[in-house]
């Protein structure tokens, strides 16, 4: 689809009542949330906005604003454009991801350094580095002091009208992938209508490193990330429609032995360490795993109170995998990982009723949990004898006869989570988040 200069993705000057109400937190399907963030420069009359992590797995589309907001830099009162970085793009099996249609000019397969996104941009007289969604972070004055002294008098070169897209890459701040040397890797040079330059543009012009290029006759998204370039986060691949075509579309492939990386990280983060897990990455077993250890961790059968605790769990989970969903598929990845929990509570939720209605029927006719039971073999017996019964579930016995004998409740739980009866298919270990499962 062809997009008007008067797009926020090209043109001059964006109206600052459309970034006021971007940034709002407003009704939206699905819940309140802003679409974008706005950050105030602290002493000059800027802003730096970005499309809102928060609601990337919310979004039923995106707009123009949206995808420009990513290190898009204007003047407050005025919305006059002063810097671009480039546009959001997305996964191959995204759902917005940019679909290759085969007839464009060119392409372009490069490596995806893992570092920090870095602009660098003429303003009042004096060039000027902003990180991602900061005006003063740690990685600006990383990527200024890495330039000074790495490439001593290159900004004399450069041209004021333009913006200098790095990735920041410093063996002290890394990401996943450790680099061994810092440096500024130039990705792209935007203009303030977000032009790029020609497919065929010579990049020894300027001294800066660039992201190693990647040859292949097709762009075969699938078998490119399972190529798994030791201590690489995969490639961005560039797609230009003419010869002439100045705003290239994108899309990352991400290797799957950096998403398992990934993964294993963001477990760490939520302290979620199940090394048993027979995979790294995610999947229905995983997720069970996960789900059971935290309902071990409730010693009591108090349904109300189960159902609270385990919904701060599941939301607190969700949130965590919120920083890595991009990396995996993005919004569908992250749905289907919820139907799942909600698969596994609700089959918890159903047996834990189920168990409930036993207690209720046993105490009626008379078994009431006592220390003394487990001390008489004739009392343990005979309680044994009844849960054999066709109108008790036969998964519940060791439950049962722990209840009886009063052991502890922690000890009651964990012989009703060890015995719980799961459908085959969440014992799985195959790994969520292949492309046909998504789309």
């Amino acid at each position: 689809m062809e997009i008007d200069d008067t797009s926020p993705l090209r043109s001059l000057t964006i109206d600052p009542i459309l970034l006021k109400n971007h940034a709002s937190n407003r009704p939206r399907p699905n819940r309140v949330f802003s679409l974008i963030t706005t950050k105030p420069h602290p002493s000059l009359p800027l802003a730096i906005h970005n499309y809102n992590n928060k609601s990337i797995f919310l979004r039923q589309e995106w707009d123009d604003l949206s995808l420009a907001a990513r290190t898009l830099v204007t003047e407050r009162n005025t919305g006059k454009v002063v810097s671009r970085s480039l546009p959001k793009f997305f996964n191959y099996n995204e759902k917005f991801a940019y679909k290759p249609t085969g007839m464009e000019h060119t392409f372009a397969i490069e490596e995806k350094v893992d570092g920090s996104l870095i602009s660098l941009f003429w303003y009042r007289d004096k060039w000027m580095f902003i990180s991602r969604t900061s005006f003063d972070s740690t990685h600006s004055l990383a990527a200024r002091r890495i330039l000074d002294k790495h490439y001593p008098g290159v900004l004399g070169k450069l041209d004021k009208e333009k913006t200098y897209v790095f990735e920041l890459v410093d063996p002290k701040m890394p990401i996943k992938v450790v680099y061994t040397k810092e440096d500024l890797v130039i990705l792209s040079i935007v203009s303030k209508n977000g032009q790029e330059p020609l497919h065929d543009f010579d990049w020894a012009t300027l001294p800066f490193s660039r992201p190693r290029k990647h040859s292949a006759p097709t762009v075969a998204p699938s078998q490119l990330s399972k190529l798994n370039h030791k201590n690489e986060e995969g490639f961005v691949v560039k797609f230009w429609a003419t010869p002439q075509d100045r705003y290239p579309k994108r899309i990352k492939i991400k290797f799957e032995s950096y998403l398992e990386l990934v993964e294993g990280a963001t477990g760490a983060m939520y302290h979620l360490s199940v090394s048993s897990s027979p995979q790294t990455a995610l999947s229905n077993a995983r997720i069970l795993e996960i789900y059971s250890k935290h309902r071990l961790k409730i010693h009591h059968f108090k349904s109300d109170a189960i159902a609270n605790t385990m919904a701060r769990h599941k939301a607190n989970y969700l949130e965590a995998l919120e920083k890595i969903a991009d990396d995996y598929g993005g919004a569908p990845w992250l749905q289907l990982i919820e139907k799942i929990w909600d698969r596994i509570d609700a089959i918890f939720t159903l047996q834990e009723g189920d168990l409930k209605n036993a207690f209720s029927l046993l105490q009626k006719e008379g078994y009431i949990p006592n220390l003394a039971n487990a001390k008489s073999e004739q009392v343990k017996n005979q309680f044994g004898r009844r849960i054999k019964r066709n109108d008790i579930d036969q998964g519940f016995r060791e439950t049962l006869m722990s209840w009886f004998i009063a052991d502890s409740n922690a000890r009651q739980v964990n012989r009703f989570v060890q015995q719980l009866e799961v459908p085959a298919d969440l014992r799985s270990t195959e790994i969520i988040g292949e492309v046909e499962n998504l789309l």
